[in-house]
């Protein structure tokens, strides 16, 4: 097995240096540093790698989505999948933020996935994405159906997300 085959062979996740940084600053430009924010993260999984193409905020598909913390309309969906079904992608997992450096699901996000289908990944950015943040920084949950999750923390959140330029 080469390096970077070997490096990202367990991800969930996959994107760029490039995106990253840019995706963890959109978010704490749109958090303001007093509300979450958050975004769906869509890729083409036919050749068996889940490396981001897109990023969609959340309040593109619904303006009224950040209200402190994160609800969409029915019609944000409709959205969703129609942009990822026009460009032939999928949405592999949703990015929220949440104050200081809580990175576990809240008790709503226990209850209430975004997408209710096993395998989708929910990430949880700490302080409102208001500072530059690691990937480890990050909780990684994996749904696995019938509200249960697996979380990755740490250095256990790096086998989910891979960040890099093998992306």
């Amino acid at each position: 097995m080469d390096m970077p085959a070997f490096v990202r062979r367990h991800s969930r996740v996959r994107m760029s240096r490039a995106q990253w940084s840019e995706m963890t600053a959109e978010l704490g430009r749109r958090a303001g540093g007093i509300r979450e924010s958050g975004a769906f993260l869509l890729a083409n999984v036919s050749d068996g790698r889940p490396v981001v193409r897109r990023v969609v905020y959340f309040d593109d598909l619904d303006p009224a989505s950040l209200n402190g913390g994160v609800s969409l309309n029915s019609a944000a969906f409709a959205k969703l999948w129609r942009l990822a079904s026009s460009q032939e992608l999928h949405v592999i997992a949703d990015v929220h933020t949440h104050p200081a450096n809580f990175v576990h699901q809240s008790a709503i996000d226990l209850a209430n996935p975004m997408v209710a289908m096993a395998g989708h990944v929910a990430i949880v950015v700490p302080h409102l994405a208001a500072r530059r943040l690691e990937p480890s920084d990050c909780g990684v949950h994996v749904y696995l159906g019938n509200h249960q999750w697996r979380e990755s923390l740490g250095r256990q959140a790096l086998g989910l997300l891979y960040v890099g330029r093998w992306a």
